[in-house]
C-alpha cells in the first residue's frame, strides 16, 4: 500500500482536526473571557494579529472591543420615562397589568433542566439572542481561529519538546506565559493571579490538619526554604510556619472521585506554599506537591527533585485547569446564573426595580448556556476532547460546583469568600492582586446597589410588603424537589433591605467582576498547553527518578488534536465578544433620573478605580487586568 503524499497527508490532518463550521460557530458563541480582544479591532485580513505595546507587563489581547471607546456611557434620562414601581404602590388595574405581563413571560420562559441542580429555559426566546454587534464579533474571531488552524495544519509536526506547542500559534499571538511558565515564582503566582484564584487557602484558616494530608516533614520543609537563600540557614519549623499564618495549600480533592477516560489519567494533588517576608519583600514559595490524597502512597516531590518537580507541577496545573472550567467557571458563574435570571423574568414584573437593576447583568446568559450545551458539554464537545475524565463525572464535577453555590450562598460575597479562605490578611499574604482589586470593585459596587435600592424601598415594610419581591425570593430558596430553583441557603425570609443588598451584590458580583477574573485571563494561562494541559496521558509516578530530561515529559502532554481543540476553545472562551464594559447600558435599562443619576456617580467610582488599578499594575511584578472596569463585562454572556 502506497504512503500518503505531504500534500495527502495534510488533507487527512486538516479533515481530522478541524471543527466544521457549524461547530466552529456555535463555540464562537461561548462567551466568557477576554485575551484575543485586539484580534477583534481593525483589519481582519492580515495573517498576523497585531501586537500592542506592553509598558507595565499587562499581556497583549486584553483589551475589551471598545478599544478607542472604552469608557461607559453617560445615561441621560428618556423624554418618556417608564418609572419602576413597587407592585403594592400600584392601582389594581396597573397591578393586574403586571400579573398578565407575568403570565405571558411565564409561557415564553418555561423552565426545563440541564444538570440535577441546573434550571435552564426550555426554549431560548427570541429577546435573549445574541445582538448584531455580539454576531459580528464571532464572526471575526471565528476567521482569525481558523485562520491559525489552518496555517498550523499547513505542516504539523509532533511535539517533541515544551517549546514545539509554539507552533501552535502562527496566527493567534503566542502567549506570554510560554516565556516564563517554567519558573516556580511564576507557578505560585499563578494561585494568586491567574485564572484561578479560588483554590488558594490558608492552613492556620481552615484548621486543616497538615501532616494528616500530607507526607511532609520539617526536614523536607527547610531543605527547600535553604535552597532558595544564598546565605544564613533556616530552621524554621511546620508548626511555627503555621502558626504564622504563613502556609496556604491548594487541595484538589475534588478531583479524587472523576472517572478518568481510556488512555488518560486524574490527578487529585495537594499544593503547599511558604509565603515568605524578607526586609519587605513577598514571594509565594512552592515547597512541596503530593501527586494524590494518600500521605506515604501518593508520591511527594519538591523544588529540589529536578525533572520530577516539573512533572508534578504540570499535573497539578491540569488539576487547577480541570477545577477552574468545570467546577468554577460552568459550574459556580454560567450554570448559578441562568435559574437566578429565569427566577426574575418569571417573579418580577419589567418595571420592577430589581428586575430593572438584574436585567443587564443577565443579558446573553441563557443563549450562552444554550451554546454551551451543544458544543461544551455534549459527546464529543470540548469538554468530552479536552478533559481527561468521562463526560459523567465532568458534569458531576460541574452539578457540584453549582450544589455548593447555591447551599453557601452568602459564602460568596467576596470579603466573606476571602475571610473563610484565610487568604484575607494583608500581612501574611501581602500581594494577592485577585483580593485587592476585588475589594475596590466589591466596595463600590455594594454602594450602588445600596444607593439604587433606597430609591425604591423607604423602610423594610417596603420589602415585607412587595409580594413579587417576596414571591422572587421564596421561589428561588425553595429546594427544586418543591418546584423552585434550590437557592436553599437563602434565610427563610426576606426581611429588610440589608439582606436584598446582600442578595443582590453577590449576585451581579458573581455574572460580571467575578466572571471576568476566572475567565478573561483563560487565554493568557489555558492556551499554551506545558503551562496548563487539560489532561495528562500518562499513569500518575509512583517514584521519581525515571525521567532524564524535560523533553521525556510531553508524553505526559497531548498530541495535536486535544491540543489545537484547547488552543480553538481557549480562543473562544478566554475572548470578550460583547462590545460593552462593565455598567454600560444607560437608557436601555435605566429610565428613572433617580437611578441614572445612581448609576453615573458609580460609573464616576469605576473610573477612578481603573486609575487606581493602573498604578497598582506599574508597581506589580506581574500585571493584573481582571478587575479593570474597562475589560469587565455585564454577565457571564463574554
Amino acid at each position: 500500500m502506497r504512503s500518503p503524499t505531504p500534500k495527502q497527508r495534510r488533507q487527512e490532518l486538516i479533515e481530522q482536526y478541524v471543527l466544521s463550521r457549524r461547530t466552529m460557530m456555535a463555540l464562537m458563541a461561548f462567551a466568557c473571557t477576554p485575551g484575543l480582544e485586539t484580534l477583534l479591532v481593525g483589519d481582519n485580513k492580515s495573517s498576523k494579529p497585531k501586537q500592542l505595546d506592553n509598558p507595565n507587563g499587562c499581556t497583549p489581547g486584553l483589551e475589551t472591543l471598545l478599544s478607542n471607546d472604552n469608557k461607559p456611557s453617560k445615561p441621560k434620562p428618556p423624554n418618556n420615562p417608564s418609572i419602576p414601581s413597587l407592585p403594592q404602590n400600584d392601582t389594581k388595574a396597573t397591578q393586574q397589568e403586571r400579573l398578565t405581563q407575568l403570565g405571558k413571560t411565564r409561557e415564553e420562559y418555561q423552565l426545563g433542566l440541564r444538570l440535577p441542580n441546573s434550571a435552564r429555559v426550555k426554549t431560548l426566546p427570541a429577546t435573549e439572542l445574541f445582538s448584531e454587534g455580539y454576531e459580528k464579533n464571532r464572526v471575526i474571531l471565528s476567521q482569525k481561529i481558523g485562520a491559525n488552524q489552518q496555517a498550523f495544519l499547513q505542516n504539523p509536526k509532533p511535539f517533541q519538546s515544551f517549546d514545539d506547542y509554539s507552533a501552535l500559534f502562527p496566527v493567534l499571538p503566542l502567549p506570554d506565559i510560554a516565556k516564563t511558565f517554567r519558573n516556580d515564582s511564576v507557578f505560585a503566582r499563578q494561585r494568586l493571579s491567574g485564572c484561578n484564584p479560588m483554590e488558594l487557602k490558608n492552613v492556620l484558616a481552615l484548621d486543616y490538619n497538615l501532616r494528616s494530608k500530607l507526607a511532609i516533614t520539617d526536614e523536607i520543609f527547610q531543605a527547600v526554604l535553604n535552597a532558595t537563600r544564598t546565605r544564613e540557614r533556616i530552621n524554621k519549623t511546620l508548626n511555627s510556619a503555621i502558626r504564622e499564618g504563613s502556609l496556604f495549600v491548594t487541595d484538589y480533592a475534588i478531583l479524587d472521585s472523576i472517572q478518568p477516560k481510556e488512555k488518560q489519567f486524574v490527578c487529585a494533588p495537594i499544593a503547599l506554599y511558604y509565603a515568605q517576608r524578607i526586609r519587605g519583600d513577598f514571594q509565594l514559595i512552592p515547597i512541596a506537591i503530593q501527586l494524590g490524597q494518600a500521605p506515604g502512597s501518593s508520591l511527594l516531590c519538591t523544588p529540589n527533585d529536578g525533572v520530577d518537580w516539573t512533572l508534578a507541577k504540570l499535573i497539578t496545573q491540569m488539576a487547577d485547569f480541570y477545577v477552574n472550567q468545570l467546577y468554577r467557571h460552568l459550574g459556580q458563574t454560567h450554570l448559578v446564573m441562568e435559574p437566578i435570571a429565569l427566577a426574575t423574568a418569571r417573579e418580577l414584573a419589567a418595571k420592577h426595580p430589581v428586575n430593572v437593576l438584574l436585567k443587564p447583568h443577565f443579558e446573553f446568559t441563557m443563549a450562552i448556556n444554550s451554546l454551551g450545551d451543544e458544543v461544551l458539554i455534549n459527546p464529543g464537545g470540548a469538554v468530552d476532547i479536552i478533559l481527561p475524565g468521562t463526560l459523567e463525572s465532568s458534569l458531576k464535577l460541574t452539578d457540584t460546583g453549582v450544589a455548593d453555590f447555591f447551599n453557601n450562598f452568602s459564602s460568596f460575597a467576596l470579603p466573606t469568600n476571602l475571610r473563610q479562605r484565610g487568604v484575607d490578611n494583608p500581612y501574611t499574604l501581602p500581594d494577592f492582586p485577585y483580593r485587592d482589586d476585588g475589594l475596590l470593585v466589591w466596595n463600590a459596587l455594594e454602594d450602588y446597589v445600596s444607593k439604587y435600592i433606597g430609591i425604591y424601598y423607604k423602610s423594610n415594610r417596603d420589602i415585607r410588603e412587595d409580594f413579587e419581591l417576596q414571591n422572587w425570593f421564596q421561589v428561588l430558596r425553595k429546594p427544586k424537589s418543591e418546584g423552585g430553583f434550590g437557592i436553599v441557603s437563602l434565610p427563610a425570609n426576606l426581611t429588610n433591605r440589608d439582606q436584598l443588598i446582600d442578595i443582590l451584590t453577590i449576585i451581579i458580583f458573581t455574572a460580571g467582576p467575578q466572571h471576568s477574573a476566572i475567565a478573561w485571563t483563560q487565554y493568557q494561562y489555558m492556551a499554551f498547553i506545558p503551562n496548563m494541559p487539560g489532561a495528562i496521558y500518562q499513569p500518575i509516578p509512583t517514584t521519581k527518578g525515571k525521567f532524564a530530561d524535560e523533553n521525556s515529559l510531553t508524553s505526559f502532554l497531548p498530541g495535536i488534536k486535544p491540543s489545537l481543540t484547547q488552543v480553538q476553545f481557549m480562543s473562544l472562551v478566554g475572548t470578550k465578544r460583547d462590545p460593552k464594559a462593565f455598567t454600560d447600558f444607560g437608557v436601555n435599562s435605566f429610565q428613572d433620573p433617580q437611578a441614572i443619576r445612581v448609576l453615573r456617580d458609580f460609573q464616576n467610582r469605576l473610573e477612578s478605580i481603573e486609575k487606581r488599578i493602573e498604578a497598582q499594575n506599574q508597581r506589580r511584578e506581574e500585571c493584573y487586568p481582571a478587575f479593570l472596569p474597562s475589560r469587565m463585562s455585564n454577565s457571564v454572556s463574554g
